[in-house]
């Protein structure tokens, strides 16, 4: 039974679904962008082409799986489908690729009306066309043809024509496969698999499963836990247990058969050499799943988690974690102290100005902080150290910050840069053999300060005791 459920979405400032969803403000002003395009492509291409025009909003913002960029310079991607509608009477059709011309001239034109577009990308992409934004994010702008006579549509490819392709038909799927709140909680849970996604697969971004994909495992897996779901269950476990299911059904078939089409359309894209490269990351994300199905508590839980999700993973608010000898009571490790060294300028010009101790009550914005493990003995011969920065607040979330993380044996030090106001944490978490034995949590505030900030009298810290199990 999972713990940590509060932290997936309960009503604290940080969970896990609040850091991976866009806020409203980023909604309001993606839906007015979209908004924006969706009007002036209707009016401009029926203007000069002739045709009705209509456009549907399409992919993870329609269904409301849409989730933050996590890595700075990454952007919301949000799909605009643009159709040209006409039917069996018309003597001479549109080739597939004047359709993308005529689109691509439009967004072009669009650009010089709109002060919030960076760039159109030229050449167009071969399903679609995209217009990038000041505020990380892009509009793609598939094309397709309506025929108004059977309410057929194809998308138009750039070089290989038409393509049989209906995201209306799959919108409905989805929109049909639950009800309710259990359609609620499926968009959580792709959010959920879509976050672990974007943070696991950075050094092979070619095995990064497609956002269609764990879509239609997850809404697949969710209906297949049915007698699970009667008595309910929060996410975590919901989680836990589409994991399982997922696991087992790709072990068996790779294939993931588009559930809106007859003919075979897999949409698992992988290459051969991708995949193998993508199994080994599915298997540990089933191990931390079963390893936080059998946590002893809310602690052990989520630093658990933390191995699938990283920095998006919220912890409890303690300020210590140490693991206990359930025999003797007594903790395994002392737990370590961080002393932070707060630097201004660079190179040459670099300075120390003030020095803290387990936490930063106060320093300027583009300060340098180097942290330490003053005690290093304390530290096991082949443990291995994770410094996790946990970002939070508007102004990570206007770069898509929202952290990292560095993993190393011995690694006693690292660097960083104060860049967003706030309060932010960075976490020190001591592993031996994959076990959590200590963590330190380190919060740093960042605010309009010029010099050294006195410390305030050292807090009473919360510190949490998780049982070593056997």
């Amino acid at each position: 039974m999972g713990h940590a459920s509060s932290l997936f979405n309960g009503a604290g400032d940080q969970t896990l679904i609040s850091r991976v969803s866009p806020t409203t403000q980023q909604r309001e002003f993606l839906q007015a962008s979209w908004n924006d395009l969706a009007e002036h492509l209707k009016v401009s291409l029926k203007a000069k082409h002739g045709y009705s025009i209509s456009t549907w909003l399409q992919g993870s913002y329609k269904y409301g799986t849409l989730i933050k960029p996590v890595h700075s310079g990454e952007e919301y991607d949000v799909d605009l489908g643009v159709y040209f509608e006409w039917g069996k009477g018309e003597d001479i059709e549109p080739t597939a690729d004047q359709l993308r011309c005529w689109v691509q001239q439009a967004l072009i034109g669009y650009r010089s009306q709109c002060a919030e577009i960076r760039s159109v990308a030229e050449p167009p992409k071969e399903r679609c066309s995209r217009t990038s934004y000041q505020h990380q994010f892009h509009i793609d702008t598939p094309v397709y043809h309506l025929n108004t006579d059977t309410d057929k549509r194809r998308l138009a490819c750039l070089t290989k024509g038409w393509e049989a392709s209906d995201p209306k038909a799959f919108y409905k799927w989805f929109r049909d496969a639950l009800t309710g709140g259990e359609r609620e909680q499926v968009r959580r849970l792709i959010r959920y698999l879509k976050a672990w996604a974007a943070v696991s697969f950075d050094d092979i971004p070619d095995s990064r499963p497609s956002s269609i994909f764990l879509t239609v495992l997850a809404t697949k897996a969710y209906s297949d836990t049915w007698f699970a779901r009667l008595l309910g269950l929060p996410d975590d476990d919901a989680l836990i247990a589409i994991i399982r299911e997922i696991h087992g059904r790709l072990n068996r078939d790779r294939r993931v058969q588009n559930p809106t089409t007859k003919e075979e359309e897999n949409l698992n894209r992988m290459s051969d050499e991708a995949w193998v490269a993508f199994i080994p990351r599915l298997d540990t994300l089933l191990d931390v799943a079963e390893r936080a199905a059998d946590a002893a508590d809310e602690g052990a839980a989520a630093l658990i988690w933390s191995e699938a999700f990283s920095f998006l993973m919220p912890l409890p608010n303690v300020d210590e974690v140490e693991l206990v000898d359930e025999r003797t009571s007594r903790a395994l490790m002392q737990l370590p102290d961080i002393d932070i060294a707060v630097y201004t300028g660079s190179g040459e010009q670099r300075r120390l100005v003030t020095n803290h101790r387990n936490q930063v009550a106060g320093v300027a914005k583009g300060s340098t902080l180097v942290f330490t493990i003053a005690n290093p003995h304390i530290v096991p011969q082949f443990a291995t150290i994770e410094w996790t920065v946990r970002n939070k607040g508007l102004d990570a979330d206007s770069t898509s910050d929202l952290g990292h993380r560095r993993i190393g044996m011995q690694l006693l030090q690292a660097e960083e840069h104060a860049q967003y106001f706030g309060t932010h944490h960075m976490d020190c978490i001591i592993r031996v053999n994959g076990q959590v034995y200590a963590a330190r949590r380190v919060p740093v505030t960042i605010c309009d300060v010029q010099h050294k900030v006195p410390a305030p009298a050292q807090p009473t810290y919360t510190r949490l005791s998780m049982k070593r199990r056997r």
